[in-house]
């Protein structure tokens, strides 16, 4: 089978959907389908260690098509991510001519938000290609006025390209699927597949680098990854800081991303606990590991909106995560089916401090844990497993 994957983001960029997209193509490849992928170029100004040049090559035999595209950034607006804009590079003859050339069987469409996904959805329509979209994330935002001016982008623009290319919606987990059916999608159309991973590449990481490179010391450490946005504004964690201070005075809290809303840290000021907080920044993929490897515990989907694919991540490498996650965060699965799992039913104070701290002293429950959200990963995210069940979509 041809498929056309057009992903706004694609390694070597940091992002989970570009990590996702990459694994995914990787995983169609190995299958033995051809793919091609059209993306954007390029963000220069994020960090990667990886070589281009060699991703494309394992990623794409087929190839991937980098479109021109500028960045904007439009400050609270865009939450500080510099928004890739393509309208220009997709209209060039020679991506025309290409796509024309590969004329593929199946189109797979990251995000719903970006102008390369609408202009997908309107080539895969003019063709009359079979076309799956992927919704990464709801569309939703802090703003009030941002907010409905998404809804009504939904609605209005989204919904409509979406019936006229007959495209069947995949969503990733229960949250982007409730805001998606109220949208732009319907229920008919529209499935729940997770994002997936590559098992073990998490391992093996070197955590004295980290130790000696944050100053750690000899204390706990609990890893928070994950850029700093409203939707992940680690505001739940910093209100339990001060809890586990009073048990754990050596007790640091690695952050790693970007700092794109800052109200954790204006809060931790006033709560006395801004030196227990450490900044790390962005950085390569292929460092996360190292973090891992570092910490006691990872944490930073507290806010009851899912699981993001770095917690995924963190489980596979075998670091315990806390996370506030509803049992069918996916309709068709049981999040608390394996055994003790580390999730907490809300996002209070009490009660995040109370798991982290069970975790980093109950060296029985954690490693119970670490057995259960192993199992919870081979099953469920699984790079193979999640691809097989696109493939059966499809087929569907």
């Amino acid at each position: 089978m041809k498929v056309l994957v057009i992903a706004p983001f694609f390694p070597p960029d940091p992002t989970g959907s570009s990590i996702f997209a990459g694994q995914q193509v990787r995983e169609m490849n190995r299958l033995g389908h051809e793919v091609l992928v059209v993306t954007n170029e390029i963000d220069k100004n994020a960090p990667t260690s990886d070589d281009t040049d060699d991703i494309e090559a394992r990623f794409a035999p087929q190839g991937v098509y980098r479109l021109r595209s500028i960045r904007i950034n439009l400050g609270k607006i865009t939450w500080n991510y510099g928004i890739p804009v393509s309208i220009l590079g997709f209209a060039q003859p020679s991506l025309r001519r290409r796509l024309r050339e590969f004329d593929p069987d199946l189109v797979i469409i990251h995000s719903t938000l970006f102008d390369l996904s609408l202009l997908a959805l309107w080539w895969s329509s003019r063709h009359e290609k079979k076309v799956l979209i992927v919704s990464h994330t709801a569309l939703w935002h802090d703003n009030q006025f941002v907010n409905a001016a998404m809804h009504v982008y939904g609605r209005l623009v989204l919904r409509r390209l979406i019936n006229k290319a007959k495209a069947h919606l995949v969503c990733v987990d229960k949250w982007t699927l409730d805001n998606a059916i109220g949208l732009f999608g319907t229920r008919d159309e529209t499935s729940t597949i997770p994002v997936s991973v590559e098992l073990g590449t998490m391992n093996d990481g070197d955590a004295l680098k980290i130790r000696k490179r944050h100053e750690l010391g000899n204390g706990p450490v609990v890893l928070s990854l994950g850029h700093v946005i409203p939707l992940r504004d680690r505001i739940n964690l910093t209100r339990a800081i001060p809890l586990l201070v009073d048990e754990f005075p050596e007790i640091k809290i690695l952050v790693v991303g970007m700092v794109k809303d800052n109200r954790f840290l204006e809060l931790a000021s006033q709560l006395g606990v801004l030196d227990h907080i450490v900044l790390a920044g962005p950085v390569p993929h292929s460092e996360i590991k190292d973090y891992l490897a570092a910490c006691d515990v990872e944490t930073h989907d507290l806010d009851g909106l899912g699981l993001g694919i770095t917690s995924v991540e963190a489980m596979d490498a075998g670091v315990p995560i806390v996370a506030w996650a509803i049992d069918d965060n996916y309709p068709q699965f049981s999040l608390r089916s394996y055994g003790e799992s580390g999730f907490i039913d809300d996002g209070s104070p009490s009660t995040i401090a109370n798991a982290v701290a069970r975790m980093i002293k109950d060296v029985d429950y954690r490693e119970a844990v670490i057995s259960s959200q192993r199992l919870l990963v081979d099953d469920i995210y699984s790079v193979e497993s999640v691809t097989r069940q696109y493939l059966e979509l499809v087929e569907k």
